[in-house]
């Protein structure tokens, strides 16, 4: 009797085990270039955090095989929400343009106000590419004054999740020079040189 409690407690042991799949974790991790910016705008840009439209606001990568409908990857994710990691990037990228560039609430001449719309692998056939969605508010004055989506396909280097991932990476990279320069453009014009 022994024995055969003995081996039902391995076999649920093993099952266990065999169940725990390991989970691969990515980051959005922008490198921001080494050289200093110049001419730096003298105007202060609150930044907010962004916020994310339902099916994108988890961790988990999210990838499309057909049309509205969204699927994750079981064993890959990223590290935290595409928001929360975003944020820093988004600080960083504009701190490369604007002189004064502060977390909101905090006050400033103008805000930024983003909502990822969507980011996602979508595979076709033998390959993939991300698409990545990202909406911009900006506020002068206390008011609303400008909205601008921003839309980027990048294709991945490979048909699986690491190559969404370095995709990703890509689309994110361009996606914060164009809002860079899109910010800058807004920048109230007694400031600008």
């Amino acid at each position: 009797m022994a024995s055969k409690l003995f081996v039902v407690v391995l076999l649920l042991l093993l099952a266990s085990c065999a169940s725990q799949t390991r989970v691969d974790l990515f980051t959005l991790d922008v490198p921001v270039a080494s050289k200093p910016p110049q001419d730096l705008l003298p105007v202060t840009l609150a930044v907010g955090r962004p916020s994310v439209l339902p099916g994108y606001d988890t961790p988990r990568m999210a990838y499309v095989t057909r049309p509205h409908q969204i699927d994750y990857f079981s064993r890959n994710q990223w590290v935290d929400s595409p928001a929360k990691m975003l944020h820093p990037i988004l600080v960083e990228a504009l701190s490369r343009r604007f002189k004064n560039v502060v977390n909101a609430p905090s006050p400033g001449d103008m805000q930024l106000d983003t909502e990822i719309v969507l980011l996602r692998q979508e595979f076709s056939g033998n390959s993939s590419r991300i698409h990545f969605v990202l909406r911009a508010l900006i506020h002068r004055g206390g008011q609303a004054t400008e909205t601008r989506e921003f839309e980027i396909f990048e294709a991945c280097p490979e048909n699986n999740p690491y190559g969404g991932v370095v995709a990703a990476n890509q689309a994110v990279s361009a996606l914060m020079h164009e809002l860079s320069d899109y910010c800058a453009s807004l920048a109230p014009i007694a400031v600008r040189h």
